[in-house]
């Protein structure tokens, strides 16, 4: 969870991906851990026609929170019988959200300040705080000075040194407006419009930043507003997210992917989960792509087969090999060959695994297949 993607595809839809590796205690890491969440119980998205998806880079523990404050806080909110759909839109719950993530924000600090002195931020704007023995004034001023550094975040309250800025992104689909997308950083507590139809944050940004940019780049203003579509949309934001994880620290494993369809007419449809094995054969696709092993439509027809309701994932992967021009060479890309170098072995079962029935298997194997 070191670095986070998002896109918009259409005025109706987008999608949200996230890495799974994540660092601990200096020098410990995993690949498994992932922030990505939705907020909206399914009879609430129902009634009105809203999604809301949040994922955040930074400290695990910080986003599992946030999000499960939230959803307390939304459940309430809209479980009113008199509430207006017309007010429900992704801005008025995204600031309920920065509501909960606020308040952790402040949970944090209170905790590490009453560990160190017994007194919290609402007793340092007082001068005093109450104990047994009645009240007790804050007079050491080296104490007022460091619990004033802890407030104004100069100090951190207990995230790993390597850990990326707390930072989250929320995106989600209304009936008013369609797709909209906000920012959420520690550090400013504000809710920050995405206004260029993509979000990248955390370790390593810059990299989906840039590819972004160099889509968009080449696009008129009535394209950009219309969008790519949900198709090469998902393949963009893909192709972002492996830009980072190909060329920046702290950014791998598996990913994770949401994709929010507003136009769909069910939950089903409107809310895509894309993980594990999907997952990871998504982002094989585009690294076969980008090292010119498959075509690109090839490769935007074969994600929106793994981001299809229930996808057969081994039929996907059968037919991703046998698009390609050399199923062995693919098998050494994705077990991490350097393939551009001279003396490539050529053994590798893929061309008999993977070798269409209608091609003779010894020709495949020799390397006739086209």
């Amino acid at each position: 969870m070191a670095v986070l993607t998002s896109f918009r595809f259409t005025p109706n839809s987008g999608a949200i991906c996230i890495d799974q590796e994540s660092w601990h205690i200096w020098r410990r890491k995993n690949w498994f851990t992932d922030h990505l969440y939705s907020l909206i119980d399914p009879e609430a998205a129902d009634r009105f026609g809203v999604e809301l998806v949040y994922g955040g880079v930074g400290h695990p523990p910080y986003h599992l929170e946030t999000a499960e404050l939230a959803r307390l806080k939304l459940r309430d909110h809209l479980a009113r019988p008199d509430r207006d759909p017309a007010t429900v839109t992704v801005e008025a719950l995204g600031h309920i959200v920065l509501e909960a993530f606020r308040d952790v924000h402040r949970r944090r600090i209170d905790d590490k300040l009453t560990f160190l002195y017994g007194f919290n931020a609402d007793d340092l704007n007082t001068g005093e705080f109450m104990t047994p023995h009645g009240a007790v004034a804050i007079r050491n001023k080296d104490v007022a000075a460091r619990a004033l550094k802890i407030v104004h975040g100069e100090e951190d309250t207990g995230y790993s040194p390597f850990s990326p800025p707390v930072e989250a992104c929320l995106i989600g689909v209304d009936r008013r407006y369609g797709f909209s997308a906000f920012c959420l950083k520690e550090k400013d507590g504000v809710l920050g419009f995405q206004s260029c139809w993509f979000e990248s944050l955390g370790q390593g940004r810059q990299g989906p930043a840039l590819r972004f940019a160099r889509l968009l780049n080449q696009r008129t203003l009535t394209s950009r507003r219309q969008g790519e579509g949900r198709d090469r949309g998902v393949f963009y934001l893909l192709d972002a997210i492996s830009e980072a994880m190909d060329h920046y620290g702290q950014d791998g494993g598996f990913v994770r992917m949401m994709i929010i369809d507003g136009d769909a007419p069910d939950r089903a449809g409107r809310l895509r989960d894309i993980r594990d094995d999907a997952a990871r054969l998504c982002v094989e696709i585009v690294k076969a792509e980008r090292m010119n092993l498959i075509r690109r439509d090839t490769a935007v027809g074969l994600l929106a087969g793994l981001t299809m309701a229930n996808p057969d994932v081994m039929a996907v992967e059968r037919r991703f090999f046998a698009e390609s021009a050399d199923p062995m060479v693919l098998g050494k890309l994705l077990r991490r060959y350097k393939i551009e170098e001279p003396g490539l072995p050529q053994a590798g079962p893929e061309r008999r695994v993977y070798c269409p029935e209608s091609v003779n298997v010894s020709a495949c194997n020799e390397g006739v297949l086209s």
